[in-house]
């Protein structure tokens, strides 16, 4: 599974946007984007948190990151 994969999931079982998370994450909607995509890296206080708000550990964040 893919990070937007994982993203699209989430934000469907919690009825949430994207951009609400990218909210969460104190970040703009287009780096959120850009950084779902692969477009950029995560800085690691930001796949911290997101890894938090998506109830996975850093090391499952990483390989869907990665993937």
């Amino acid at each position: 599974m893919k990070l937007s994969e994982k993203v699209n999931e989430y934000a469907e079982r919690e009825n949430r946007t994207r951009d609400s998370i990218a909210d969460e994450l104190g970040m703009s909607r287009s780096s959120f984007f850009n950084k779902v995509k692969g477009s950029y890296e995560f800085s690691l206080s930001e796949a911290y948190a997101f890894s938090r708000i998506l109830g996975v550990t850093l090391d499952e964040f990483h390989a869907l990151a990665v993937a």
